[in-house]
């Protein structure tokens, strides 16, 4: 990847913020690894967020909702800073 498509790629994840903790999901190293195709002008980010470890149904909620939030905001930066982009989650 150029230097230039990784210096965007790194200030949209300095920006995105997880919500509980206001850390950056850069600095919180939850987005492991981004691949780009630039013919189809795709963006695949492989997450890492884990599943809590107890069996509490509301622990759970509450992960799966976080997660949403920070794949909602990663996609909005992405397709604010790369215009008619494409956006997965693995």
């Amino acid at each position: 990847m150029d230097p230039e498509m990784q210096r965007k790629i790194d200030a949209i994840l300095a920006r995105v913020k997880e919500p509980e903790t206001l850390r950056s999901v850069g600095d919180l190293n939850l987005v492991k690894r981004v691949r780009y195709s630039p013919g189809s002008n795709l963006f695949d980010l492989f997450m890492d967020i884990a599943n809590p470890r107890s069996s509490c149904f509301v622990c759970g909620v509450v992960t799966a909702n976080i997660q949403r939030t920070i794949e909602r905001e990663l996609q909005e930066a992405f397709e604010r800073d790369f215009p008619g982009c494409r956006v997965t989650f693995s």
